[in-house]
């Protein structure tokens, strides 16, 4: 065999790989035909859906509770309302035939509901911290109270109003009571350790 025959051979068994190669990609790509899909039978559940279960129920939409067709009249993405429950009959105990017994309907007390007052909004707490204070020479200040909140540090006495919203009320070495000018409401500031 010449070099050029093994050349051609080599071009052959490629043109073939290829073919072969072109046939496969060509087969799964094809469509599936309309005989070899089958779809399953229909089985009906004997557990109903859960109410969080997500499927549409094409039953209950083509129909209304009446069992009438009103496809179009109705908006799908609503829920239909509960039939009202049958009323309760508050009837004396039954009396056995042929017994004489007259029974009177008791009259039943019913207490009225007490009305709720509205829930007063939960106001967020002061964002200052007191860190520590100092003690100033004339009695007439007392003291200077350091407080701070997340960006700033301040040096307060007592009747400073911060931020044009918080009244500095009263300081001790214990704790600050400051006054919120907006809600109205005091909050007492513990001294960090």
């Amino acid at each position: 065999m010449t070099k050029e025959q093994k050349k051609l051979g080599i071009f052959i068994v490629l043109l073939g790989v290829l073919a072969a190669t072109s046939l496969m990609g060509y087969r799964s790509n094809e469509p599936t035909t309309a005989a070899a899909v089958q779809t399953p039978a229909a089985k009906t559940s004997a557990n109903p859906p859960s109410p969080s279960d997500a499927r549409i129920l094409l039953e209950l939409v083509e129909k209304d509770a009446q069992g009438k067709e009103n496809i179009g009249d109705r908006n799908l993405f609503q829920y239909r309302q509960a039939p009202p429950p049958p009323p309760v009959s508050r009837s004396p105990v039954q009396a056995l035939p042929g017994a004489a017994i007259a029974m009177q309907p008791t009259p039943m007390t019913t207490q009225a509901p007490t009305p709720r007052l509205p829930a007063q909004p939960v106001q967020p707490p002061i964002p200052l911290k007191y860190q520590g204070f100092a003690s100033t020479n004339g009695s007439a200040r007392g003291f200077t109270a350091f407080l701070a909140d997340d960006a700033r540090h301040y040096n307060v006495t007592v009747g400073e109003v911060l931020m044009g919203r918080y009244r500095i009320a009263s300081i001790t070495d214990k704790s600050v009571e400051v006054e919120d000018l907006e809600n109205s409401r005091r909050q007492t500031l513990p001294l960090l350790n």
